[in-house]
């Protein structure tokens, strides 16, 4: 009840701040174009100013501004540039609800020339930069701002590209474009691949990256020849902030949260390590060094006395979660190194979280009827810990070196305790599984941009190291079969561990598993561009290549708890779970430990990719533009590792010529129609191949890599021919209208198929075809134009983000694919995503609100078997609000509820096959709420130039 009222209140209170605010907003916008007085070309990075207060603006690299939020009046706007005389223009006259115009030029100041030195930097972080860039891309790119995060107050990439038209979040972590599962979408961080530090998918985990280190993200939606050709959804860029010249600026943010249903209440954990607080609590319950491999070489007593130091670790530890903390501290600055001018941006970042769900859990046999009902409490901390250290120099002749370093450390650790029941309600089993697992990314970049022959001819090129980690020791499961009481008086249920016969290994049950990857990336991408003039036409060359090597090794360490033969006091089997397998029970009269002794255990692995390409940039006619040309791609992947005993390699080499074209036409200087068709490639991972095999302690199933069932036959490449066509509007300055529609065509899809075994178990496999199409809506517009309509002043500061996705596709399995439907959906794609959200802001910024909502249509999570249905993910209606409040010119407060509706995550199973997927009459497989949750927090900003903006 109590949460319901808080809701309540805080709804009431940002509705009521909300309309007071939108009413009394009066304001208006003063845009327009500074020019050089005799050349007539843009004057780059110079300060449009409003005389007598703090209003300016940089002009962007056409000369053009934006001042937004002018309150209503008369003004003296005085525009400065290094080089230029000052200007002055008087009687500026700003309406509410209108937009002014000032088109100026400045005349040079020959007095300076001589003695100063020009340089420029395009600012790539505001809602118009990044409108700029999409509208002058030669692709169908979508993308968000450093400026537009800010006002949602997402936490980290992962819930800031949600906001993207087409793309949708897995597991708070995983990414999805136009409907298409994590393995079709690529991710670059920089302009080079980003590390991966997932052993069994393909992705780039989005929330190791803070919001408050992004520059922009931009999701590049067809292939084009400089672009990576292994991708079919989308080619996601992620961006970080980079040094300016001139700024100097520390950024301070401290934030806490409160989650419905974890905050305050119990909260479960093991032991835990005195290092866990930083995220780096794997390498101390890692297994003692040099421990042996417990084979049949070691005799009973010597593998009881290594089992025995190992340490005891399955006691449960009972705790009160407390409100999440997250920290981020950031620097700007200039270094002067020998006369030389650095931009640096330093950043520290830092989270700790917790949650605690409630999963409802169901199992049912193949009509449809349920024989088994169970319930989780788990229990999760999260941490991390993270540092940016950028450097750019700016050199005399404009050319420009950067070095870009992400460090990332996180550690989770989880505990979840089973109750499982029968379909009486009698509980019958109760289990445990407790683990912590370590990540940490690297990634370190040497960039450089270079021009020639009067900036006719361009070079880009990037040098990048990543490594990623991850790092599971002692993961442990035990399960107890569960002897309910009786009607005896006073006597309580019996528990009984579940152990194999001596001897035997059952991780899944009574073991500890310990498993490490490790991958390093090596990368360089260099591109050039030429423009020649041909006879009344500029052509733009283009010739470049990427280099990629990838190196993997992974290594798993299984063992196994079982009841020697010779024990005779079996009610040791009855002990509690922090007191069963402690080194005093690891005897000849008690319990032994065993390794499970398998080849698939451990693999290397590499990927050696070359690519080159050459296109052309053509403008046809004045309005009609051309991009055409073709990528090849050499691509030589390797797997060592063993089955059965018998060694597996696996040396796949691929040769690819990609061709694409992408053609536009300006109807005029604010719209324009684009298409595109491009082929690009799905490769296999390395997890996806490799024979290891996993069980997943959520759902109960297995999961095999494809050599392990079929070591012979390799997954092929997936070929992908890509559609596209939009329609561009940009209605003013920070505003758009984009309508589109694509199709995609696929051969030989990689899979996500049920095997045929006694327990359910998935592994990867080649479909023979299968398509998506789609219709896409991007709307991003001021409501000012409502004023006139209603003729009030309530809208002039409220900006609209509406974006939506239609998605239709179809895998066709084919007749050796055990299925629940052969025609299904491709696994993952969602047939609509909906993201709104209503910006607003007061004339002098002291007031920010949003108001956003997203939603996603049922999809598949994991496809089925001929008796098993598919699982379906059911959508979910998320409602975010965020606050933020200007104290002083240092200070502001920012507060915001996320998931006010707090609605159930849920998954059915569609055993009518009627396909219409309802939760009244389709049974579910989990369900459980993840908590509304609130936060609170302060920033800091200290800005070392005063005034920030020169004065004439």
């Amino acid at each position: 009840m109590g949460n319901i009222c808080s809701k309540k209140a805080f709804l009431a209170l940002f509705l009521t701040v909300f309309t007071l605010t939108v009413g009394l907003a009066q304001n208006g916008i003063l845009k327009g174009t500074i020019k050089d007085a005799t050349t007539q070309e843009g004057v780059i990075g110079g300060t449009v100013r409003l005389a007598g207060t703090t209003l300016a603006e940089q002009t962007n690299v056409d000369g053009s501004f934006i001042l937004s939020n002018v309150p209503a009046g008369t003004y003296t706007v005085i525009i400065t540039s290094v080089s230029y005389k000052n200007r002055e223009i008087p009687q500026v006259v700003v309406k509410a609800g209108e937009t002014a115009t000032v088109n100026s030029t400045l005349e040079e100041d020959t007095k300076q020339l001589g003695e100063v030195v020009v340089r420029g930097v395009r600012r790539t972080n505001t809602e118009v930069s990044v409108i700029s860039e999409i509208r002058e891309a030669t692709q169908v790119v979508s993308g968000i701002s450093s400026e537009q995060i800010v006002k949602t107050q997402d936490r980290d990439a992962a819930e800031v590209v949600r906001r993207i038209p087409g793309v949708t979040i897995i597991d708070n972590r995983f990414i999805q474009v136009r409907g298409l599962s994590e393995r079709y979408n690529s991710v670059w961080l920089n302009d080079v691949t980003a590390p991966s530090s997932e052993t069994d998918k393909k992705s780039f985990s989005f929330d190791i990256v803070p919001s408050a280190l992004l520059d922009r993200v931009l999701v590049f939606k067809d292939p084009s020849p400089e672009l990576p050709g292994d991708f079919a959804g989308g080619l996601v860029k992620v961006y970080l902030r980079k040094p300016v010249l001139n700024e100097r600026l520390l950024t301070v943010n401290y934030s806490g949260g409160y989650r419905n249903g974890t905050t305050g209440n119990t909260f479960y954990t093991d032991k835990g390590s005195n290092t866990d607080w930083l995220g780096f609590g794997a390498w101390q319950r890692e297994l003692p060094g040099g421990f042996p491999v417990l084979g049949s070489a070691y005799q009973q007593y010597e593998r009881d006395f290594y089992a025995k130091q190992l340490d005891n670790t399955f006691p449960i530890f009972k705790t009160q979660a407390m409100p999440d903390v997250r920290f981020n501290a950031s620097y700007l600055d200039q270094i002067n190194i020998g006369g030389l001018e650095i931009g640096s941006i330093s950043s520290l970042n830092y989270t700790n979280t917790f949650t605690n769900y409630s999963i409802d859990r169901n199992v049912y046999d193949a009509s449809g009827e349920r024989t088994d009902r169970l319930r989780d409490d788990q229990s999760t901390n999260n941490v991390r810990l993270g540092a940016v250290q950028n450097f750019s120099l700016m050199l005399d002749n404009g050319d420009k070196l950067e070095f870009r370093n992400l460090f990332n450390q996180f550690g989770r650790n989880q505990l979840t305790t089973r109750d499982g029941y029968d379909n009486e309600g009698t509980q019958v089993r109760k289990s445990y599984a407790m683990g912590y697992q370590g990540r940490t990314t690297y990634t370190g970049q040497l960039a450089g941009t270079h021009s020639f022959n009067d900036e006719k001819t361009s070079l880009e090129w990037v040098g990048g190291y990543g490594y990623s980690s991850r790092n599971e020791p002692d993961l442990r499961r035990v399960a107890y079969s569960v002897q309910p009481a009786g009607n005896a008086e006073g006597r309580e249920p019996v528990e009984t561990v579940l152990t194999p016969a001596a001897g035997q290994v059952d991780v899944n049950n009574a073991g500890r598993l310990f498993q490490k990857l490790n991958e390093d990336i090596y990368t360089v991408n260099v591109n050039g561009k030429h423009k020649l003039t041909v006879g009344e036409r500029e052509v733009e060359l283009g010739a470049g290549t990427y280099i990629e090597y990838r190196d993997r090794n992974f290594e798993a360490r299984a063992f196994g708890y079982s009841l020697n033969s010779t024990a005779t006091d079996q009610t040791i089997r009855n002990q509690n779970i922090g007191n069963i397998f402690a080194p005093q029970n690891i005897a000849s009269g008690g319990f032994r430990v065993d390794e499970d002794i398998n080849s698939t255990y451990q693999y290397g692995a590499s990927n050696e990719l070359e690519a080159g390409y050459l296109s052309v940039n053509v403008p046809v006619t004045p309005k009609i533009k051309l991009l055409t040309g073709a990528r090849f791609e050499r691509n030589v992947q390797k797997i060592e590792t063993g089955l059965n005993g018998q060694p597996v390699n696996q040396n796949y080499t691929t040769n690819f010529l990609l061709p694409s074209a992408n053609l536009s036409y300006n109807f005029s200087e604010t719209s324009l129609v684009r298409t595109s068709y491009g082929r690009s490639l799905n490769r296999p991972e390395f997890r996806e191949s490799a024979p290891f095999f996993y069980y997943d302690f959520d759902f109960n199933v297995l999961n095999y890599g494809s050599l392990y069932l079929s070591p012979e036959s390799p997954l092929k490449v997936a070929t992908i021919d890509n559609v596209d066509l939009r329609y561009e509007f940009y209605p003013s300055e920070g505003e758009l209208i984009h309508v589109g529609a694509f199709y995609k065509n696929f051969r030989n899809p990689i899979e996500n198929i049920v095997v045929a075994t006694s327990n359910l178990a998935y592994s990867f496999a080649n479909a023979p075809s299968a398509y998506a199409y789609g219709l896409e809506l991007d709307i991003k517009k001021n409501l000012n134009f409502l004023d006139e309509a209603f003729n009030t002043q309530a809208f002039a500061n409220l900006t609209a983000v509406f974006n939506a996705s239609l998605i239709k596709s179809e895998v066709k399995l084919g007749s050796d694919v055990v299925a629940w439907d052969r025609n299904r959906a491709l696994q993952g794609q969602s047939p609509y995503v909906v993201n709104t959200g209503l910006y607003y802001q007061t004339p002098d910024n002291t007031w920010q609100m949003a108001a956003l909502y997203n939603v996603f249509g049922p999809r598949i999570l994991f496809a089925g078997s001929d008796q098993y249905p598919d699982v379906v993910e059911m959508p979910r209606h998320t409602v975010d609000l965020t606050l933020t409040k200007s104290i002083s010119k240092n200070w502001s407060l920012n507060a915001g509820i996320q998931d006010v509706f707090n609605q159930r995550v849920n998954l059915l199973q569609d055993f009518n096959r009627d396909k219409k997927y309802e939760v009244d009459t389709d049974p579910s497989l989990s369900s459980y709420r993840r908590g509304a949750y609130y936060t609170v927090g302060m920033r800091f900003t200290l800005d070392g130039k005063a005034p920030r903006t020169p004065l004439p």
